[in-house]
């Protein structure tokens, strides 16, 4: 005579269940679940906190790494003695302080973070910096204008992760020992302009045959523009790409809300000289 067996619920077998289905009804379990905190929920929590461990660590290396550089970095007090000299011996007089339309312009085109605390926009240069290096792109436009300033004073324009790192360790300690006005004014002083023409006041009287307190949004514009790539965007060799430029810096001073929809409009309507 046959014997009937009764059927085995393997769903009911202990040793048949996933391994996190047993966690979950285990002891341990159950006594977290009566202090309201899930097995999982208490892994994540265990995730989380050695992710935020290893930040932490990242960013005192980090802090560690620039303060060394910062105490190898030569200090920047010459620094208005180098922009003079610098000038001088291209034969240009250097102006006393940036009109307010060329520091807003060049603010506007070159770095629009320039006026924040010390060190953001140099970290926010430094973020552009690397993502066009690592899209293999030129970074020259991640430069902020304090970097700019560095590579003009001290370092030459160098562009390899070495060059950067004490162009920005020196834009640090420009931004610490200066005025916002006082570094646009050092920078207008030391930069190329295209034609022959350093430092603003000559720009501004090779160009327009005025000073640069005299110069006009337009006008402003216009040279604020050149700074990038003086004898590309030359306006009396290539004028529909200063053009171009000009009005690029119009926008931006559009888009900053430095300059009305209106106001830019007779701006761009303007001629560029």
């Amino acid at each position: 005579m046959a014997v009937m067996r009764s059927p085995v619920r393997l769903t009911g077998n202990a040793s048949a269940r996933a391994p996190e289905e047993r966690a979950a009804s285990s002891p341990a379990a159950a006594r977290w679940r009566r202090l309201g905190w899930h097995p999982l929920a208490r892994r994540r929590s265990w995730v989380l906190g050695r992710v935020a461990i290893g930040l932490a660590a990242l960013v005192m290396l980090g802090a560690a790494a620039l303060g060394g550089l910062l105490a190898l970095a030569p200090g920047v007090a010459n620094a208005p003695v180098l922009a003079s000299r610098s000038l001088s011996r291209h034969g240009g007089q250097p102006v006393a302080e940036v009109p307010v339309k060329v520091g807003d312009a060049l603010v506007a085109i070159e770095d629009q973070a320039f006026r924040s605390p010390p060190g953001v926009d140099i970290a926010y240069g430094a973020i552009r910096y690397l993502y066009a290096h690592l899209q293999g792109q030129s970074s020259q436009g991640g430069s902020t204008l304090a970097q700019q300033l560095a590579k003009v004073l001290y370092t030459g324009p160098g562009d390899s992760p070495f060059d950067v790192a004490e162009q920005v360790v020196l834009a640090l300690k420009l931004e610490i020992t200066y005025s916002h006005q006082q570094l646009l004014t050092m920078y207008a002083n030391s930069v190329y302009f295209g034609d022959g023409a350093y430092g603003l006041a000559m720009a501004a009287e090779r160009y327009f045959h005025r000073s640069p307190a005299a110069l006009d949004w337009a006008q402003a514009s216009l040279l604020a523009g050149l700074v990038q790539a003086p004898s590309i965007l030359d306006p009396l060799v290539h004028p529909h790409l200063a053009l171009l430029r000009r009005n690029a810096v119009v926008a931006q001073l559009r888009a900053m809300g430095v300059l009305s929809a209106p106001v830019a409009h007779r701006v761009t309507a303007q001629p560029l000289l």
